[in-house]
């Protein structure tokens, strides 16, 4: 079934694009001629999507998947690059072949890509800040290179081609997937400050600047998203092993997941187990539980199989010959303290008992003020300490180690023991498959909030935008729950990745689907060849040279440097293809940062240019 899938997949996509092809030879309605009716299979199929936009954009969507997942010779252009390409073609098709036009509205690409963004820091917070500590200054770096030597190769292309006003603009925000640098060259149009030479209207700078950004989105999208992942076996790189390094030196300061994080509940072998034994031993026959609970701590009896009846374990009852007793504790001291019972039994009834794992914010007096060993001995019975964490912190565990207001203890234990527990020390963080919806809601609308904060400076409002705004607040949120796991609810991994995976691909589609007239209409207008070669020229040389600079001169580790460049190229796909490419997270240290600073460094310029004409 899956090798039926991608060669259909690669079938659609290759007849797609020869459809399209034909269409552009073809040529496009000439202009103020009527449109002609759909006509055909094809074309009252296309004209019925562009009516149904819904069904339209997900069926991209679901093609986009299924065609990235084709590889020719261990390559593929994945989900992301594949989605866009595909929309695009849709796109140019319906218009060129049949004048359809598609038009979904912006507000929807902008409420995914945003949350697409809000679940890339709230996985990244904490790695995020171990990346910045080491790689500050070379981040620093590759943000301004990339978007400087693109500037500058822009500009000079005007001493070659005979750009038309708005077209600097719109080249540099393309090629950079720069979308607050467009918006910001719209505010210097609409200023109605802007030099333009003789017979140029500002109508004309406006469309040349629409259709150069919206034609260059697409095309440098594409071909950075797969640049991404062949620049590191280029160079001679494994960018997947590159990656596990990097995981090991962050794994080798927290041994144990944060707390908070996504991976704080997930485990793989339990540190603890049952094993049942028969009471033979004299010592422990006719003796209550409370009295045998101090001999072993770290130990707790779960059960007790008495004249064919199970009981639960309360302090008073007592332990008579052949009861079966079901001991729960770390697998160590299993191996040795619970034979003075009597013998293994091999198959019994009491073994079923299931474990869970939980996060306790001390801050009763149960716990503060008192050493490990105290809590031990008094809460510890049938319970395991996997980790300790304070201020984001792990803290080495010994009996000798008292607990402050704050610290986050991670345990394993039976639901009885963890809900006994939790009744004494308070409110506990558990593992969960609900997602806490007003966290993720007022995350995001704050985050939204801080990146339309606008600053004048020289005429010139400078804003975060919504893209870096919400990266902060999110990366904020995720790094405070390592102090808190309760702050803020359960957001499950597997939520917060159907966030970044939908939000990033509906984005992507909307983006390729509406680019089709644009694009068209740059073919029409004869200036296709400038604006490609220009844009394409500091789209891809940038990057490149920064590679270098970050592989040779700064020695930086691969999959760092490939979320370091795609953020300088404020290309979240190219990060999103980097850590397909890695199979890893730790491209997105590298990300936000370089993003950040090479979006406010592009704004200004991209504004500069559209006042230049």
């Amino acid at each position: 079934m899956r090798v039926i899938t991608r060669h259909t997949a690669l079938l659609v996509g290759a007849a797609a694009l020869g459809l399209a092809v034909v269409a552009f030879a073809q040529g496009a309605p000439p202009p103020g001629a009527g449109q002609p009716h759909p006509h055909g299979v094809f074309g009252r199929l296309l004209n019925a999507l562009g009516q149904q936009p819904f069904i339209l954009l997900f069926l991209i969507v679901a093609g986009g998947y299924a065609l990235g997942k084709v590889q020719v010779k261990g390559v593929g252009l994945g989900s992301t690059a594949a989605t866009l390409l595909l929309g695009l073609v849709v796109s140019l098709w319906a218009f060129q072949a049949f004048h359809v036009t598609y038009a979904i509205p912006e507000f929807t690409s902008t409420v995914f890509f945003n949350l697409f963004i809000f679940a890339i820091g709230m996985k990244v917070g904490p790695q995020f800040i171990g990346g910045l500590q080491r790689e500050g200054r070379h981040l620093l770096v590759l943000s301004l290179l990339v978007p400087l030597l693109s500037s500058v190769l822009v500009y000079l292309s005007k001493f070659v081609f005979d750009l038309q006003p708005g077209l600097l603009a719109g080249i540099l925000s393309g090629a950079n997937t720069a979308t607050p640098g467009f918006g910001a060259a719209q505010s210097a149009l609409a200023g109605g400050g802007v030099k333009l030479p003789a017979g140029a209207t500002l109508e004309a700078a406006r469309a040349n600047l629409t259709t150069s950004y919206a034609l260059l989105y697409s095309i440098s999208m594409v071909l950075f998203t797969v640049m991404t992942k062949v620049l590191p076996s280029m160079f001679g790189r494994d960018a997947a092993v590159d990656a596990k390094a990097m995981e090991k030196v962050l794994a080798g300061e927290h041994q144990s997941a944060l707390p908070g994080t996504a991976e704080s509940f997930l485990r793989g072998s339990m540190p603890v187990d049952v094993r049942v034994f028969r009471v033979e031993n004299p010592e422990v026959e006719g003796r209550s539980l409370s009295q045998l609970s101090p001999q072993a701590p770290r130990v707790g009896i779960e059960r007790v199989l008495h004249a064919g009846r199970v009981y639960l374990p309360e302090d008073g009852l007592v332990l008579h010959r052949g009861d079966e007793v079901a001991v729960a504790g770390p697998v160590g001291l299993l191996m040795t303290g619970p034979q003075r019972i009597g013998p293994e039994v091999e198959d019994s009834r009491l073994r079923d008992i299931r474990f869970e794992t939980m996060e306790i914010v001390a801050h009763k007096s149960d716990l503060v003020g008192h050493t490990l060993g105290e809590i031990a001995l008094h809460e510890g019975h049938g319970l395991y300490l996997n980790a300790l964490f304070r201020g984001g912190d792990e803290l080495p565990i010994a009996r000798d180690v008292v607990i402050r207001r704050g610290d986050v203890l991670r345990v394993t234990g039976s639901r009885r023991r963890l809900d006994a527990l939790q009744k004494r020390v308070g409110k506990v963080v558990r593992p969960s498959l609900v997602t806490d919806i007003i966290t993720l809601a007022l995350g995001v609308a704050l985050g939204a909030l801080l990146g339309a904060i606008t600053v004048p400076v020289g005429g010139v409002k400078f804003s975060l935008g919504s893209a870096v705004g919400l990266l902060i607040v999110s990366i904020a949120l995720s790094i405070l729950r390592t102090h808190n796991p309760a702050l803020g609810g359960p957001f499950p991994e597997a939520a917060r990745e159907l966030l970044e995976d939908l939000g990033l691909n509906v984005f992507i589609a909307i983006l390729g689907i509406n680019a089709g007239a644009g694009v068209a209409s740059a073919v029409a207008g004869g200036t296709l060849a400038p604006i490609l070669i220009v844009g394409l020229v500091a789209a891809l040389v940038p990057p490149v040279i920064a590679w270098m600079v970050g592989q040779y001169v700064m020695k930086m580790n691969t999959a760092v440097l490939m979320g370091a460049v795609a953020g300088a190229r404020c290309n979240s796909a190219g990060m999103r293809a980097a850590q397909e490419a890695t199979g890893s997270i730790i491209p997105a240290i590298g990300y936000p940062v370089t993003f950040a600073v090479s979006n406010l460094l592009l704004t200004l310029i991209c504004y500069l240019f559209a006042l230049m004409g």
